[in-house]
């Protein structure tokens, strides 16, 4: 079962109904992030990145207006979270991770909505996210959900030096 709560500033709950995640026995409730969150998911930062990103950004993120941090619980366990930033009508996922031992049990897709949700109650037409062109399971969820390969940035990632693959999703407007 999958539980959303809603907050207006990036609002979850109209199109993340409940539901079974895929394997999940205990529901799984997806809310805004609090500063208390951040030790799991610096964990799951961690484990999941080769350059992780620093306690001070996360920290940084979740008093931003225009930043949208949401964490995945598991019996009030965080297994995951995303965070979606917007600029001038232009919103990107700019940061996703599931704990690995959470993975392939549908909460990756439940935050993938998450943010199409947000996005589309914005009344924004696009989400846009990079990847690491070698993160070939990131690029099987992104397309399994709809995002599309618009392009690609040159070495963008270091430490290895890699390209980033740019992706795209139409989630619609509500305003129209």
């Amino acid at each position: 079962m999958l539980l959303v709560a809603s907050r207006r500033r990036g609002r979850l709950g109209a199109a993340v109904r409940q539901g079974v995640a895929s394997g999940m026995k205990a529901p799984v409730a997806l809310r805004r992030a609090r500063s208390g969150d951040l030790p799991a998911i610096m964990s799951i930062e961690a484990a999941s990145f080769r350059r992780p990103w620093r306690v001070e950004t996360f920290a940084a993120l979740l008093a931003r207006p225009n930043t949208d941090v949401f964490v995945a619980t598991l019996d009030d366990v965080v297994v995951g979270y995303a965070v979606l930033t917007s600029r001038v009508g232009d919103t990107e996922l700019a940061n996703l991770a599931v704990d690995a031992g959470h993975r392939r049990h549908g909460i990756a897709s439940a935050l993938l909505q998450a943010c199409a949700e947000i996005v589309r109650d914005r009344g924004e037409q696009w989400v846009f996210l990079a990847a690491r062109a070698s993160n070939r399971e990131a690029a099987g969820l992104y397309a399994a959900f709809g995002f599309h390969e618009i392009g690609r940035h040159e070495n963008y990632y270091r430490d290895p030096a890699e390209d980033a693959v740019i992706f795209a999703l139409e989630v619609g407007r509500t305003d129209s």
